[in-house]
Protein backbone atom coordinates (compact mmCIF):
# COMPACT_ATOMS: atom_id res chain seq x y z
CA UNK A 1 0.00 0.00 0.00
CA UNK A 2 2.85 2.35 1.28
CA UNK A 3 5.10 2.99 -1.70
CA UNK A 4 6.15 6.94 -0.68
CA UNK A 5 6.23 7.03 3.37
CA UNK A 6 8.60 5.10 6.09
CA UNK A 7 8.98 4.85 9.24
CA UNK A 8 8.30 7.08 11.37
CA UNK A 9 11.96 6.98 12.23
CA UNK A 10 13.39 6.99 15.18
CA UNK A 11 14.93 10.35 15.12
CA UNK A 12 17.51 11.60 17.11
CA UNK A 13 16.59 15.63 16.84
CA UNK A 14 12.96 15.30 15.43
CA UNK A 15 11.45 12.64 17.78
CA UNK A 16 8.61 10.40 16.17
CA UNK A 17 9.34 11.31 12.25
CA UNK A 18 7.83 9.85 9.71
CA UNK A 19 9.75 9.88 6.50
CA UNK A 20 8.57 10.65 2.33
CA UNK A 21 10.45 9.81 -0.33
CA UNK A 22 10.17 11.94 -3.34
CA UNK A 23 12.78 10.12 -5.42
CA UNK A 24 13.73 7.12 -6.58
CA UNK A 25 16.58 5.19 -5.11
CA UNK A 26 19.33 6.38 -5.14
CA UNK A 27 19.15 10.06 -6.67
CA UNK A 28 21.46 12.22 -5.51
CA UNK A 29 23.95 15.13 -6.28
CA UNK A 30 26.30 13.50 -3.95
CA UNK A 31 28.26 10.03 -3.17
CA UNK A 32 29.00 11.18 0.70
CA UNK A 33 31.08 8.76 2.48
CA UNK A 34 28.88 8.00 5.39
CA UNK A 35 25.22 7.98 3.62
CA UNK A 36 23.46 5.42 5.37
CA UNK A 37 21.31 4.79 2.47
CA UNK A 38 24.67 3.36 0.52
CA UNK A 39 26.34 4.27 -3.06
CA UNK A 40 25.14 6.93 -5.29
CA UNK A 41 25.60 5.12 -8.93
CA UNK A 42 24.83 8.27 -10.82
CA UNK A 43 24.95 11.53 -9.77
CA UNK A 44 22.48 13.85 -11.19
CA UNK A 45 22.09 17.84 -10.64
CA UNK A 46 18.48 17.76 -12.88
CA UNK A 47 15.16 18.55 -10.99
CA UNK A 48 12.14 16.44 -12.03
CA UNK A 49 9.11 14.57 -11.15
CA UNK A 50 10.00 10.43 -10.14
CA UNK A 51 6.56 10.31 -7.58
CA UNK A 52 2.59 9.96 -8.51
CA UNK A 53 1.97 12.87 -5.98
CA UNK A 54 -1.66 12.00 -5.32
CA UNK A 55 -0.86 8.97 -4.61
CA UNK A 56 1.37 10.15 -2.11
CA UNK A 57 -0.93 12.41 -0.60
CA UNK A 58 -3.48 9.67 -0.30
CA UNK A 59 -1.00 7.64 1.75
CA UNK A 60 -0.43 10.34 4.10
CA UNK A 61 -4.18 11.28 4.42
CA UNK A 62 -4.42 7.38 5.41
CA UNK A 63 -1.61 7.09 7.77
CA UNK A 64 -2.47 9.97 9.84
CA UNK A 65 -5.51 8.30 10.89
CA UNK A 66 -3.24 6.06 12.69
CA UNK A 67 -0.49 7.62 13.76
CA UNK A 68 0.26 10.83 14.76
CA UNK A 69 3.66 11.67 14.49
CA UNK A 70 6.13 14.77 15.52
CA UNK A 71 6.65 15.77 12.16
CA UNK A 72 6.44 14.55 8.38
CA UNK A 73 10.29 14.67 6.88
CA UNK A 74 11.37 14.79 3.44
CA UNK A 75 14.61 12.67 3.02
CA UNK A 76 15.06 9.15 1.94
CA UNK A 77 16.63 7.44 -0.95
CA UNK A 78 18.61 10.72 -2.24
CA UNK A 79 18.14 14.16 -2.20
CA UNK A 80 14.78 15.68 -2.01
CA UNK A 81 15.63 18.49 -3.53
CA UNK A 82 15.76 17.09 -6.78
CA UNK A 83 12.16 16.67 -6.84
CA UNK A 84 10.29 19.24 -8.82
CA UNK A 85 7.44 18.04 -6.71
CA UNK A 86 8.84 19.15 -3.31
CA UNK A 87 7.11 22.40 -3.28
CA UNK A 88 3.66 21.39 -4.31
CA UNK A 89 4.10 18.34 -1.31
CA UNK A 90 5.24 20.83 0.89
CA UNK A 91 2.53 23.39 0.41
CA UNK A 92 0.04 20.52 0.72
CA UNK A 93 0.87 19.00 3.90
CA UNK A 94 0.67 22.80 5.50
CA UNK A 95 -3.00 23.24 3.81
CA UNK A 96 -4.53 19.88 4.89
CA UNK A 97 -2.42 18.53 7.92
CA UNK A 98 -1.30 19.74 11.56
CA UNK A 99 1.83 18.09 10.97
CA UNK A 100 5.29 19.84 10.95
CA UNK A 101 7.23 19.74 8.14
CA UNK A 102 11.07 18.80 7.61
CA UNK A 103 13.33 18.95 5.02
CA UNK A 104 16.76 17.55 4.93
CA UNK A 105 18.92 18.57 2.72
CA UNK A 106 22.67 18.70 1.24
CA UNK A 107 22.93 22.18 0.78
CA UNK A 108 23.35 21.34 -2.92
CA UNK A 109 20.70 22.54 -4.70
CA UNK A 110 19.75 26.11 -1.99
CA UNK A 111 21.84 28.52 -3.87
CA UNK A 112 19.36 27.87 -6.82
CA UNK A 113 16.26 30.63 -5.31
CA UNK A 114 13.72 28.85 -6.77
CA UNK A 115 14.62 25.80 -4.42
CA UNK A 116 14.49 28.05 -1.20
CA UNK A 117 10.72 29.45 -2.57
CA UNK A 118 9.55 25.66 -2.27
CA UNK A 119 10.55 25.20 1.00
CA UNK A 120 9.92 28.60 2.56
CA UNK A 121 6.69 27.04 4.10
CA UNK A 122 8.75 23.99 5.90
CA UNK A 123 8.95 24.33 9.73
CA UNK A 124 11.93 22.65 10.00
CA UNK A 125 15.28 22.88 7.19
CA UNK A 126 18.54 20.61 7.76
CA UNK A 127 20.95 21.23 5.82
CA UNK A 128 24.65 19.88 6.16
CA UNK A 129 27.87 21.68 5.96
CA UNK A 130 31.01 19.35 6.50
CA UNK A 131 33.21 21.50 5.67
CA UNK A 132 33.80 25.00 3.94
CA UNK A 133 37.10 24.12 2.09
CA UNK A 134 36.23 22.82 -1.70
CA UNK A 135 38.79 20.25 -1.20
CA UNK A 136 37.87 18.80 1.76
CA UNK A 137 34.08 18.91 1.16
CA UNK A 138 34.81 16.78 -2.08
CA UNK A 139 36.20 14.10 0.24
CA UNK A 140 33.69 14.17 2.19
CA UNK A 141 30.24 14.60 0.00
CA UNK A 142 32.14 13.73 -3.53
CA UNK A 143 29.62 15.27 -5.80
CA UNK A 144 28.97 15.75 -8.89
CA UNK A 145 31.74 18.14 -10.41
CA UNK A 146 29.61 21.53 -11.02
CA UNK A 147 28.77 21.54 -7.29
CA UNK A 148 31.47 24.31 -6.20
CA UNK A 149 31.69 25.00 -2.15
CA UNK A 150 31.18 28.93 -3.15
CA UNK A 151 27.43 28.01 -3.76
CA UNK A 152 26.77 25.80 -1.45
CA UNK A 153 27.90 28.43 1.11
CA UNK A 154 26.07 30.96 -1.27
CA UNK A 155 22.91 29.03 -1.14
CA UNK A 156 23.17 28.42 3.05
CA UNK A 157 23.67 31.95 3.73
CA UNK A 158 20.63 33.37 1.67
CA UNK A 159 18.57 30.37 3.44
CA UNK A 160 19.32 31.43 6.53
CA UNK A 161 18.49 35.29 5.21
CA UNK A 162 14.77 34.73 3.69
CA UNK A 163 14.02 31.48 5.71
CA UNK A 164 11.54 32.23 8.44
CA UNK A 165 11.41 28.52 9.91
CA UNK A 166 14.14 26.77 12.21
CA UNK A 167 17.43 25.99 10.41
CA UNK A 168 19.37 23.19 12.26
CA UNK A 169 22.56 22.97 10.26
CA UNK A 170 24.31 19.72 10.26
CA UNK A 171 28.02 19.27 10.57
CA UNK A 172 29.16 15.54 10.20
CA UNK A 173 32.56 15.10 11.89
CA UNK A 174 34.80 12.74 10.20
CA UNK A 175 38.40 12.67 13.32
CA UNK A 176 41.28 13.61 10.49
CA UNK A 177 39.63 15.00 8.08
CA UNK A 178 37.36 17.64 9.05
CA UNK A 179 38.01 18.65 12.72
CA UNK A 180 41.58 20.05 13.04
CA UNK A 181 41.67 23.50 13.94
CA UNK A 182 42.08 24.98 10.56
CA UNK A 183 38.50 23.40 9.83
CA UNK A 184 37.04 24.82 12.90
CA UNK A 185 38.58 28.30 12.19
CA UNK A 186 36.89 28.38 8.55
CA UNK A 187 33.46 26.63 9.68
CA UNK A 188 33.76 29.39 12.22
CA UNK A 189 35.04 32.39 10.23
CA UNK A 190 31.64 31.64 7.73
CA UNK A 191 29.01 30.46 10.42
CA UNK A 192 29.66 33.68 12.41
CA UNK A 193 27.73 35.65 9.68
CA UNK A 194 24.81 33.48 8.88
CA UNK A 195 22.03 33.04 10.47
CA UNK A 196 20.79 29.49 11.60
CA UNK A 197 18.94 28.07 14.85
CA UNK A 198 21.28 25.14 15.81
CA UNK A 199 24.59 24.12 14.78
CA UNK A 200 24.53 19.99 15.09
CA UNK A 201 27.45 17.95 15.66
CA UNK A 202 26.85 14.47 14.04
CA UNK A 203 28.74 11.38 13.73
CA UNK A 204 28.29 7.72 12.17
CA UNK A 205 25.36 6.20 13.78
CA UNK A 206 24.64 3.38 11.54
CA UNK A 207 26.75 1.71 8.40
CA UNK A 208 28.21 4.06 6.05
CA UNK A 209 28.85 4.05 2.67
CA UNK A 210 32.92 3.63 3.23
CA UNK A 211 33.91 1.32 5.81
CA UNK A 212 36.99 3.51 6.57
CA UNK A 213 34.40 5.90 7.87
CA UNK A 214 34.11 5.43 12.12
CA UNK A 215 32.33 7.31 14.49
CA UNK A 216 33.85 10.77 15.61
CA UNK A 217 34.66 10.01 19.68
CA UNK A 218 32.07 11.93 21.90
CA UNK A 219 35.58 13.21 23.59
CA UNK A 220 36.03 15.02 20.32
CA UNK A 221 32.82 16.35 19.52
CA UNK A 222 32.54 18.06 23.40
CA UNK A 223 36.12 19.37 22.14
CA UNK A 224 34.68 20.86 18.77
CA UNK A 225 31.88 21.92 20.62
CA UNK A 226 33.59 24.01 23.21
CA UNK A 227 35.91 25.39 20.60
CA UNK A 228 33.42 26.52 18.25
CA UNK A 229 31.31 28.08 21.50
CA UNK A 230 34.43 29.77 22.74
CA UNK A 231 35.06 31.49 19.35
CA UNK A 232 31.24 32.81 19.67
CA UNK A 233 29.07 30.59 17.61
CA UNK A 234 25.67 30.19 19.07
CA UNK A 235 23.75 26.27 19.82
CA UNK A 236 26.30 24.12 19.10
CA UNK A 237 24.67 20.72 20.44
CA UNK A 238 25.84 17.42 19.74
CA UNK A 239 23.68 14.76 18.62
CA UNK A 240 22.71 12.07 21.08
CA UNK A 241 20.88 8.70 21.15
CA UNK A 242 16.93 8.95 20.33
CA UNK A 243 14.53 8.35 23.21
CA UNK A 244 11.19 8.74 23.86
CA UNK A 245 9.35 7.36 27.52
CA UNK A 246 7.52 4.44 27.00
CA UNK A 247 3.84 5.40 27.46
CA UNK A 248 4.86 7.86 24.20
CA UNK A 249 5.84 4.35 22.32
CA UNK A 250 3.96 4.00 18.61
CA UNK A 251 2.26 0.68 17.57
CA UNK A 252 4.40 -0.57 14.56
CA UNK A 253 3.07 -1.04 11.15
CA UNK A 254 4.98 -3.76 9.19
CA UNK A 255 4.92 -2.13 5.79
CA UNK A 256 5.50 1.62 6.92
CA UNK A 257 8.81 -0.16 9.19
CA UNK A 258 9.80 -2.90 6.09
CA UNK A 259 10.02 0.67 3.99
CA UNK A 260 12.54 2.03 6.35
CA UNK A 261 14.49 -0.95 6.75
CA UNK A 262 14.73 -1.33 3.23
CA UNK A 263 16.56 2.02 3.27
CA UNK A 264 19.04 1.92 5.79
CA UNK A 265 20.22 -0.38 8.87
CA UNK A 266 18.66 -0.01 12.20
CA UNK A 267 19.62 -2.05 15.31
CA UNK A 268 16.80 -3.90 17.51
CA UNK A 269 17.81 -0.84 20.07
CA UNK A 270 16.80 1.77 17.84
CA UNK A 271 13.33 -0.20 16.67
CA UNK A 272 12.48 -1.15 20.35
CA UNK A 273 12.78 2.69 21.30
CA UNK A 274 10.00 4.04 19.20
CA UNK A 275 7.53 0.62 18.60
CA UNK A 276 5.56 -1.02 21.44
Amino acid sequence: MYKYLFGPVPSRRLGISLGLDLVAPKTCNMNCVFCECGVTRDLVTERKSYIDIEEAKKEILDILKTVKPDCITFSGDGEPTLSSDLGEMINWIKDNTDVNVVVITNSGLLHDKKVRDEINRADIVIPTLNSVNEITMKKINRPKATIKMDEIKEGIKALGNEFKGKIYLETFIIEGINDSLEELDGLYEFLKDVNYTKLQLNRLDRPGTEKWVQPASFERLHFIKKYLEEKGLHDVEILGKFHIADNEKIEKNEELVENMKAKRVYSQEELNAIYK
